[in-house]
């Protein structure tokens, strides 16, 4: 994507109604948008779809306009992919509800015609009614914001939402966790993963409940420009990202239920989680509450549930425990067996840290040492 004079930092995201200025990618060019968040919303509606071009090689997000120009491809990923394939990697796809195979309604035993409206993709269902009945008997997963309708395919995968309108109502209301049933597939991943890197002699906890973090968008896009710019720096695949645990301190009992006041991001200086929940991690508080990191000042999680458990600090009075699960682009990493106190940063040619057991450590730890490689993804209530 070549840079496109047109646009500066100045300039306002083209969603209706958003007033934030657009992303700068790494490469220094500016998008017609202020994050992916909107850029795929825009994507998501065939009105808006239909008056500009789609990517012509992921045929799923609108094409990059520079000034008066439209360009082949939505961004450098999908212009070098086609290049380097001489083929598109997707045909085009438009959400949709996550069943309907063969034009076939998506409730089990019914084999009516799914329905198609005159302007939009097919639904997954023949009616509304099917739609709720397939959430009410099991066969679908129900939108983490409205709980009644299914989720909606984008981009070939589940969304957390039936809409675009349920997505963005989420995003208004950020930072906020939304509970994840216990029947859905995420649960049962965060759960599993809970269960299996537990690694201390001792008994395994029960995980009680899980909930979906959506923190403020702009962290959010600065962590997708990171994790973008790590991605097209190393050749790895979403900058080599992976689901890492992080133990610290809850002054109040947030997620322990579906009470109102513990479904609220809280504001006491005291409670890391919300804060954490609030506008993601900052390496500035290290220290606060230990004065000594193996590998420096840094943010540190880890692949062991039970090593980031020696970190929980329960302040609020609850009768269970909570963990984060986050999203860490860890890049390139250089693994150490042995105490690096002094280190203020990855080593040159390195994004991150691993502290691999068998030296120092016991169990592993990750460290990053930027802001924006680190975003909280599900809060972990359990009892142990």
């Amino acid at each position: 994507m070549c840079s496109d004079t047109s646009r500066g930092s100045d300039t306002l995201c083209e969603y209706p109604g958003c007033r934030r200025t657009v992303w700068k990618d790494p490469d220094g060019s500016y998008s017609s948008y202020c994050g992916t968040a909107h850029r795929n919303a825009v994507a998501s509606t065939p009105s808006a779809v239909s008056k500009q071009p789609l990517c012509k090689n992921c045929q799923k997000r609108p094409a990059y306009v520079e000034g008066s120009r439209v360009h082949d491809f939505c961004g450098i990923r999908c212009a070098t992919e086609f290049h380097q394939t001489g083929r598109p990697s997707a045909s085009p796809q438009s959400p949709r509800a996550p069943g309907g195979r063969g034009g076939v309604c998506g409730l089990a035993g019914c084999q009516k015609p799914v329905f198609k409206p005159t302007n939009g993709p097919p639904s997954g269902y023949c009616s509304n009614a099917h739609r709720l009945e397939a959430v009410a008997k099991g066969q679908a997963e129900a939108c983490l914001s409205c709980g009644k309708w299914p989720k909606a395919m984008v981009d070939e995968n589940i969304s957390d939402f039936c809409s675009q309108k349920c997505g963005q109502d989420v995003v208004n209301k950020a930072p906020i966790i939304l509970e994840v049933n216990r029947q859905h597939e995420a649960f049962r991943s965060v759960a599993k993963q809970f269960t299996d890197s537990w690694k201390h002699p001792t008994a395994k906890p029960t995980v009680l409940r899980v909930w979906k973090i959506f923190s403020d968008q702009d962290h959010n896009d600065d962590f997708a420009r990171y994790r973008l710019s790590v991605e097209r720096r190393t050749g790895l695949k979403n900058g080599h990202s992976l689901r890492r645990w992080h133990g610290t301190k809850r002054a109040c009992q947030i997620g322990d239920d579906r009470s109102p006041q513990n479904v609220k991001v809280c504001s006491q200086q005291t409670c890391s989680v919300c804060s954490i929940i609030r506008t993601s991690f900052n390496s500035a508080h290290f220290g606060r509450r230990f004065n000594y990191g193996r590998f420096g000042p840094g943010i540190y999680t880890s692949a062991t549930s039970s090593k980031s458990n020696d970190y929980v600090d329960e302040l609020g009075g609850s009768p269970y425990k909570a963990l984060l699960l986050n999203d860490v682009v860890l890049g390139k990493t250089k693994k150490e067996y042995t105490d690096q106190p002094n280190y203020t940063e990855a080593p040159a040619g390195y994004d991150s840290v691993i502290g691999e057991p068998g030296g120092d450590l016991n169990y592993d730890e990750s460290i990053v040492y930027k802001n924006e490689a680190i975003r909280p993804l599900f809060l972990v209530i359990y009892r142990r």
